[in-house]
């Protein structure tokens, strides 16, 4: 029997309609979207609760923090969207939060009119597996290590004369940014191997005082001259 992890938060018949379609639940305490399965990670919302968090700002951070944690994250927004749209003064909001979510975040969205036809999208995925060998549809969260290293050898990669090959280089010889921002130019050259060239130019960027840059020189005055 297929199973449905389903958050024990959620307060809709979708779970009941699930049950009458042969699916197994098991509730528990989802950080992230209301329902995993199969691979798949289901974020329900009403249009109302579309709209709502869409004009609170929440929608947003809400699709972030899916996109983070799942790699497969759907959006499922249910219920009378002409009727909804009809009743906006600018129907091109909503449009454009869709397009949003989908191209920035990389949210999957389906529209249902109700919840029955949202327990019948979650039982299609659960048969329709995306390929990832699993036995039962727990949690899969995206690897954050790969992120993270990504984000140092970019950080480092933004100091001058340094790219890709010679930032993995720095960091595994110092460990971590932060390290390499704090070594000294002599420390810069022995132990990260930088020309001395490309260390000075480096202490020079970390060092310089931002308050005092792209200040215009003081003008002499005609009693100065």
């Amino acid at each position: 029997m297929v199973r449905v992890v389903v958050d024990e938060r959620e307060r809709s018949q979708v779970p009941e309609h699930l049950k009458g379609l042969g699916l197994s639940l098991d509730f528990r305490l989802l950080e992230e979207g209301d329902y995993i399965v199969s691979g798949y990670a289901v974020e329900r919302k009403t249009v109302r609760d579309f709209l709502l968090s869409l004009y609170s700002g929440r929608l947003f951070d809400q699709a972030y923090r899916l996109g983070e944690a799942y790699r497969l994250p759907i959006l499922v927004v249910e219920g009378n969207l002409y009727s909804a749209l009809r009743d906006m003064r600018n129907p091109r909001i909503f449009w454009g939060a869709l397009v949003t979510v989908s191209f920035r975040y990389g949210l999957r969205v389906f529209f249902t009119r109700d919840p029955g036809e949202t327990a019948e999208l979650i039982n299609i995925l659960a048969r329709h597996s995306p390929g990832l060998k699993v036995k039962k549809p727990i949690v899969v969260r995206k690897p954050r290590s790969s992120r993270l290293r990504e984000g140092q050898v970019a950080l480092v990669k933004a100091l001058p004369g340094v790219g890709d090959r010679l930032a993995e280089q720095l960091l595994r010889r110092f460990g971590s940014p932060r390290r390499i921002f704090h070594a000294p130019e002599s420390e810069l050259i022995m132990r990260g191997g930088l020309p001395r060239t490309s260390a000075a130019k480096i202490t020079s960027l970390l060092n310089a005082d931002y308050n005092r840059l792209g200040r215009e020189p003081a003008q002499l005055r005609l009693s100065d001259v």
